[in-house]
């Protein structure tokens, strides 16, 4: 075995998944640069740490496309109802497609008008929320990113499936420093992260899930069969219908029951929304009093009293960057049946079992 390969694993090259998923997406007609946007997102999210939506993704993604619920040559529309807005009508094509769009519809303006709100309809999946903000950022602009989706959350006090988990990403760029990235979802655990305790026959912690009574359950297959809950509470269920109702009901997309799973539903799309908004700090003040006033809020930040003295506060974002400065170098971990799977999707062999999150 390669020393690179560890239980299963190996560290690929970053161009060497970038070249097998533009090619396996190519391989179902999706074009080369709709391929390439789609496999940058998806792999920005295994660079920081975000395997569960990275280039696992594509897994999913292209069966989705073979079975007509994915459109891989959408004909996107955008939509200028007011200076600052717009609205991407993204024709059920690639989520990362659609976002991308959506984001770099918001930087433009942001940079003639000093801000900007794009609202996307039609749209799937999306891969993680940060690496939209971090294009933003890469522009010296902030960026804020938010979409919906399949719901596992209930309403507070009630039970079922009503509310999705709801990512939000809010990215701001400084100079001489990682950009501060903010990149979370509305329940305390995802599902995926659930059903994998439940293959190792693990314990779940309290306060993630209730059973199909509506119970407080410790025992992650009754989870599965129940709901999980929002992170804080009665303020991440708030948070969470807030956020559907900027990219779903908003945007013209669906919400709430109408957004569909991406891996347990196959016989529509999935009708997600998205939400996009960047905002130029150059209109508040130089980029360098700007840069140095965020910089001293991270130094009295950092320098709060530890609770434990060897381990040192850390800023949103600060982890995820040294992680991805690590895994351009060293290259993306990956289990190597993924590997192999994808491997064979460059060249049209398509019989493996779906990823089940």
């Amino acid at each position: 075995m390669d020393n690179d390969r560890i239980g299963g694993v190996r560290n690929v090259p970053y161009e060497e998944l970038l070249e097998l998923g533009i090619r396996a997406f190519q391989a179902v007609g999706v074009p080369a640069e709709d391929a390439r946007t789609a496999v940058e997102i998806l792999l920005w999210a295994d660079l920081r740490g975000v395997s569960s939506h990275g280039i696992l993704r594509v897994l999913t993604y292209v069966p989705r496309i073979r079975k007509g619920l994915i459109n891989p040559r959408p004909r996107i529309e955008v939509q200028s109802p007011a200076a600052a807005l717009r609205i991407v009508h993204g024709n059920d094509g690639l989520g990362p497609v659609v976002g991308a769009r959506g984001m770099r519809e918001a930087i433009d303006l942001a940079h003639t008008l000093g801000t900007s709100f794009v609202g996307c309809c039609d749209s799937n999946h999306f891969s993680a929320a940060s690496p939209y903000v971090l294009m933003a950022c890469q522009e010296r602009l902030i960026g804020i990113a938010g979409t919906n989706a399949f719901p596992t959350m209930p309403p507070w006090g009630g039970m079922g499936n009503i509310v999705g988990n709801n990512p939000l990403a809010i990215g701001v760029p400084c100079e001489g420093e990682d950009p501060f990235v903010l990149d979370m979802a509305m329940s305390v655990s995802s599902r995926g992260r659930i059903r994998h305790m439940a293959e190792k026959k693990e314990k779940m912690p309290d306060g993630w899930a209730l059973d199909s009574q509506g119970r407080p359950t410790n025992d992650p297959m009754e989870g599965l069969k129940g709901v999980v809950l929002p992170t804080g509470q009665h303020k991440g269920y708030g948070l969470a219908v807030a956020l559907d109702i900027l990219s779903g009901v908003l945007t013209g997309s669906g919400f709430a029951t109408g957004v569909k799973s991406l891996v347990q539903q196959w016989e529509e799309p999935q009708h997600v929304g998205h939400f996009f908004i960047a905002i130029d700090p150059v209109r508040f003040m130089p980029w360098e009093e700007f840069s140095e006033r965020l910089k001293a809020l991270f130094s009295i930040l950092r320098g709060a009293r530890r609770i434990d003295p060897e381990t040192a506060i850390i800023l949103p974002g600060e982890y995820e960057a040294d992680l991805e400065r690590k895994r351009r170098a060293q290259g993306i971990p990956l289990e190597v049946k993924t590997l192999e799977i994808l491997q064979g999707l460059t060249c049209g062999r398509y019989e493996y079992d779906i990823p089940k999150v």
